[in-house]
């Protein structure tokens, strides 16, 4: 049995085990200089992008951000967070996949965390890389 294999079978970790939450979120139609201000306070790399009714619209991280140029307070004080949503995939996974399943998700299309949504859209959680990480070396 490979070490993957071994990962996802029956009774093993889930996204649900893996995730952090409370997550940290911006609305959609806030600037990307209040988003970087919440970053920075907070010390994270990730917002779940949320829109009015609260429905996950993707992963904004600071590097999505710091790839404004030039990126000063008054330059990202007139861009809106949708502005740059375009350019992230529209991606998240379930409390109840599998670690493995996830990590695949992220390495597809190229990002480095994704939201954990339940079956109606409700956002639960987000996954990092670093949640990942840490599981692998449990």
């Amino acid at each position: 049995m490979s070490t993957a294999e071994a990962f996802e079978r029956p009774g093993g970790a889930t996204v649900k085990d893996l995730m952090s939450h409370p997550v940290l979120t911006v609305e959609v139609g806030e600037s990307l200089w209040d988003a970087w201000q919440l970053l920075f306070v907070s010390g994270l790399r990730h917002l779940v992008v949320l829109d009015a009714d609260g429905t996950s619209l993707g992963v904004l991280s600071d590097r999505n951000i710091l790839a404004e140029v030039p990126a000063t307070s008054e330059h990202l004080g007139h861009r809106m967070v949708a502005d740059v949503l375009a350019m992230v995939p529209l991606v998240s996974v379930l409390p109840t996949d599998s670690p493995i399943e996830a990590a695949r998700i992220m390495v597809r299309n190229s990002v480095e965390a994704v939201p954990v949504v339940d079956a109606v859209g409700r956002l639960s959680g987000i996954l990092t890389e670093s949640d990942i990480v840490r599981w692998l070396v449990r």
